[in-house]
């Protein structure tokens, strides 16, 4: 079993139609900076778009962001191998498929990604928010562990809102140490889905106020077909620790299994997995999530993960410097893309006051500028190279 510990979620990249009205939502509805414009590090003929959150006195700061690929060919499919490796990125970005642009979550992909609040009184405040926004929001679910809402971004993306309380130890001593049932008034079915519907918060929220603005992720949650294939994997492989077995409760017969980067299990640091035996094939598109990323301490540790993966015969990327970090992509058992990162150094060509304020570019594509500028405003669709 590897010793290290990974230090928690550093990022999680979606896939959108349009990043305009990404950075609305995220920006006006939802109350978080963007923090980067840029394109991808793999092909400058996609651009990226990122989401920090704000500090708050006396709470622990993460580097959490959330960044989007634009995808925008009305007609083709995205490249089903992902943007993982240079040369495969280039030919399917310049060779699209013909197909459904939309993603489809399955196994194999993520299923949502969820935001921290601290409290349930701020849950209901950003249900009443983005309700009287015109955004469909389901819940408060109780979830046992927390409190969740849901709803969509513009694309289709599942994103949740959930808050610290009650925690993961108030149902066993050792955390991870058995399967524990869910209560049945949490299962579907058992739970009282008008009750929960026409509860929200009684006053409007026009602002988001401190006291419920986002904090950052509270946890990535993705599906796997066989939960204890996964387990062994991100257990044994990776270095996660497992800290919760218990019920899937959206769907009778699925599990849900909880795994911790860290020691004191804050919000931020939990991968979570839907186990759902048989259950279909996910395909990458817009409106889902193209990967997420583990945070490790810096260049050296990377390096020392990227041999050992290899070792243990996981199918691992190159090392690519994205300019903001260092990082390789891997797949879970499921064929899920994950990365491990180094830090991400926002800062390393805007100041702190500057961030998100124009289109960053490394270095050796400054030439290219004008170029890329106009493919980002105009849009067109990709050119197959002809054949000889």
């Amino acid at each position: 079993m590897n010793n290290m510990i990974i230090g928690g979620v550093n990022n999680q990249v979606f896939v959108a139609a349009n990043l305009s009205r990404i950075e609305h939502f995220y920006s006006t509805f939802l109350g978080l900076p963007v923090v980067k414009r840029t394109v991808h590090h793999l092909d400058p003929r996609l651009p990226v778009i990122t989401f920090g959150f704000q500090s708050f006195k006396g709470e622990r700061k993460r580097g959490h962001t959330i960044s989007y690929i634009e995808w925008n060919p009305i007609f083709y499919m995205m490249p089903q191998a992902g943007f993982m490796d240079a040369e495969a990125v280039a030919a399917g970005v310049t060779s699209p498929r013909v197909g459904d642009p939309k993603g489809r979550w399955g196994a194999g992909t993520n299923h949502h990604l969820a935001l921290h609040v601290p409290t349930r009184n701020g849950l209901l405040k950003w249900k009443r928010r983005l309700t009287d926004l015109g955004v469909h929001v389901t819940g408060p679910y109780n979830r046992h562990y927390f409190h969740a809402i849901y709803f969509r971004d513009p694309d289709g993306a599942i994103i949740e809102i959930a808050t610290t309380e009650p925690g993961f130890g108030h149902d066993e001593a050792v955390l991870g140490s058995g399967f524990r049932p869910q209560p049945k008034e949490n299962l579907i079915g058992g739970r009282d889905e008008v009750l929960m519907a026409a509860e929200t918060w009684p006053r409007p929220t026009p602002s988001v106020t401190d006291d419920f603005a986002l904090r950052g992720f509270h946890h990535i949650t993705s599906i796997s077909s066989n939960a204890e294939r996964t387990e062994k994997f991100f257990v044994e492989t990776v270095g996660l620790r497992l800290i919760k077995k218990t019920d899937y409760l959206d769907e009778r017969g699925g599990t849900h299994y909880y795994y911790a980067c860290d020691d004191d299990l804050s919000p931020g640091s939990v991968l979570t997995f839907f186990g759902l035996p048989g259950y279909s094939a996910g395909r990458l598109g817009t409106g889902l999530s193209h990967h997420f990323s583990l945070e490790v301490e810096n260049e050296a540790a990377l390096a020392h993960e990227h041999e050992r993966l290899k070792r243990a015969e996981v199918d691992v990327s190159n090392v690519y410097d994205s300019l903001y970090s260092k990082l390789f992509y891997f797949r879970d058992p499921d064929g899920h893309i994950c990365a491990l990162s180094t830090p991400t150094q926002l800062t390393i060509d805007e100041s702190v006051e500057e961030l998100g304020t124009k289109l960053c570019l490394a270095p050796d594509l400054e030439d290219r500028r004008i170029e890329i500028e106009r493919n980002i405003a105009l849009r067109p669709a990709p050119v197959p190279i002809p054949q000889n």
